[in-house]
């Protein structure tokens, strides 16, 4: 599995889910930036290092779902619940599914967070590491 099959495959979970209605990735400046005009709720997708090591491609990835709040906050508490449950959606989705040939490595971070710049957003961070254990083929090699 390239990078590129891992965020295809990302963008389609995304375009599939009924609670999310735009995705991204990139740093995580991309989300809200000049030019872009996010529609809430969203899925953005921050690649983190990631390692090759045991014969195994590491990705290390953070992935924001993110939905707009009030002004004053009162649904702050009810979007961090939301966008939880479709982080947990996500992890299920890639450790549950017997089509896929990569693994993660057992363990999900989810953080919380209220964003005040820009858009008055608040949601959850999901950091989960991809273990892909085919990542080598030499015989793809561009070679002579």
């Amino acid at each position: 599995m390239t990078l590129n099959n891992l965020i295809d495959l990302l963008q389609k979970y995304a375009v599939g889910h009924q609670q999310i209605n735009d995705f991204g990735y990139g740093n995580i400046s991309g989300i809200g930036a000049k030019g872009r005009d996010q529609v809430y709720p969203l899925m953005w997708v921050v690649l983190n290092p990631s390692r090759y090591q045991g014969k195994e491609m590491n990705y290390s990835l953070q992935i924001v779902f993110a939905d707009l709040i009030y002004e004053d906050g009162k649904n702050e508490l009810e979007v961090w619940s939301d966008q939880q449950s479709i982080a947990l959606d996500t992890v299920s989705y890639l450790t549950d599914n017997p089509e896929f040939e990569f693994t993660t490595d057992g363990t999900a971070n989810i953080d919380y967070f209220t964003e005040h710049d820009g858009d008055l957003t608040a949601g959850v961070v999901l950091s989960i590491t991809i273990k892909d254990p085919n990542p080598l083929n030499r015989c793809v090699i561009p070679k002579d």
